[in-house]
């Protein structure tokens, strides 16, 4: 798949968040409500079930979401990322063409911090019986889900299908509900990550509006706000790939407790 067509999946998929955030906030009349309001989460799983009841069942969809590259790993690809944007801040090009690939760079990077950290999550949680069960212990959505004796053994050989399923439906371009999974299961804490929330919120202008707000405001973006973005992502990844790192070291990460 070529990287437009990639940038094209991409956006289409921001636009369906986008509408069903719109949806949501409609229903509980609050425009400013997001994932932490009371009766976010119950809506989402509503809209979801009405506006594509199949979701669950079409395993071939989360593929495509998947972020890999045949021979490198997650950090790799993000370190690259990180370099080429880098690069792509300091070309001398004409002010309006500057002004557009800016927009361009902001997506591009927050889409790779929202990768690493969704990929990165679920690969280490699938990889160990402690962090899955830690997962399915501590998540609100597995306490829900209730089933018969006659069941048991058939949801325990499913589990690391329905795990996986559930993580890369709803762990993209949530960093909301990253933050405390990373914290609860794998005890890495993102410490204040303010910036971040920022970015992504910004990166849905630049997805959606071509670099402009809802009220048709122009996106505040320069040469500054593009590094300062590179250098916090860069640390935010550094950190997380050492604690993965020394967790994934230790003797009891691949064992069942």
């Amino acid at each position: 798949m070529s990287r437009h067509s990639d940038i094209m999946i991409e956006m289409a998929e921001d636009e369906a968040r986008e509408q069903k955030v719109e949806w949501i906030r409609k229903e509980l009349k609050n425009p400013d409500a997001n994932e932490y309001t009371n009766g976010w989460d119950e809506l989402e799983e509503e809209y979801d079930s009405q506006h594509n009841p199949d979701y669950y069942e079409e395993d071939e969809h989360y593929d495509e979401d998947y972020w890999t590259v045949l021979g490198k790993s997650k950090y790799e690809i993000f370190y690259e990322i990180m370099e080429s944007s880098k690069m792509l801040n300091v070309f001398n090009i004409h002010p309006i063409a500057y002004k557009n690939m800016l927009v361009m760079l902001y997506g591009h990077i927050v889409a790779a911090v929202e990768a690493y950290l969704s990929s990165t999550f679920i690969d280490t949680v699938l990889s160990s019986e402690n962090m899955l069960r830690k997962l399915v212990e501590s998540d609100p959505e597995f306490a829900k889900r209730k089933f018969t004796m006659k069941e048991i053994f058939i949801k325990k050989d499913k589990l690391k299908d329905d795990v996986t399923i559930y993580l890369k439906e709803i762990i993209f371009h949530k960093i909301s509900k990253i933050k405390p999974m990373y914290k609860d299961v794998l005890d890495i804490d993102f410490g204040d990550v303010k910036w971040l929330f920022d970015a992504v919120t910004l990166r849905h202008h630049c997805v959606h509006r071509a670099g402009y707000d809802k009220e048709g405001n122009e996106v505040s973006l320069d040469k500054n706000k593009i590094s300062d973005l590179i250098k916090n992502c860069t640390n935010l990844v550094a950190s997380i790939e050492a604690n993965i790192i020394k967790l994934q070291n230790e003797e009891s990460f691949f064992n069942k407790t």
